[in-house]
């Protein structure tokens, strides 16, 4: 600071104290009107507009958990209506099974039926046949019996030739 001072007198030096004073008042003055009030409305609305978009990041967040909570409302109503309506298809699966067995077990039944009637039919008709072939052969036993005179060897040839005609229609 001395060689900036060498040759100057007290009043030189009053005098640049005060020229540097003054400077640096105007300086600060200058710095004040036009950069510090701009820098500082420049912070302020920085800070404005950070405060605005805290303020809006926490309005879609509660709009977000608003949400979330309705899609678990209709998640769960969805679930709900799920189930009812897989429990009505297995009711109606269950009602058209019992439905498709009454159906089969009265189709066995009458066929159950219908079968007993035809075997009924067949085994009189199969009576009757052989009722009818028994006739037939006592008649031509009896016939045999009245075209040839009887004594007693005769009469067991014809009883076993009829036995055996009766085995042999039987086989």
């Amino acid at each position: 600071m001395e060689a900036l001072t060498q040759g100057l007198g007290p009043a030189d030096i009053i005098k640049l104290l005060a020229t540097n004073i003054l400077a640096f008042l105007l300086f600060l003055w200058v710095l004040r009107k036009y950069a510090w009030g701009p820098l500082m409305s420049l912070l302020d609305s920085r800070r404005d507009k950070i405060q605005a978009d805290y303020d809006s990041a926490a309005d879609k967040l509660g709009e977000a958990e608003q949400l979330h909570r309705d899609y678990e409302a209709k998640l769960a109503e969805i679930k709900s209506l799920e189930r009812e309506r897989v429990q009505e298809a297995v009711k109606r699966g269950e009602e058209i099974a019992q439905r498709l067995e009454s159906d089969a077990r009265a189709k066995a039944g009458d066929f159950l039926t219908k079968a007993e009637g035809d075997l009924a039919r067949e085994v009189t008709a199969a009576r009757l046949e052989l009722r009818s072939q028994v006739v037939d052969m006592a008649l031509a036993a009896a016939e045999k019996l009245v075209k040839e005179k009887l004594d007693d060897r005769k009469h067991r040839e014809l009883v076993e030739s009829f036995i055996q005609d009766l085995g042999d229609v039987r086989g």
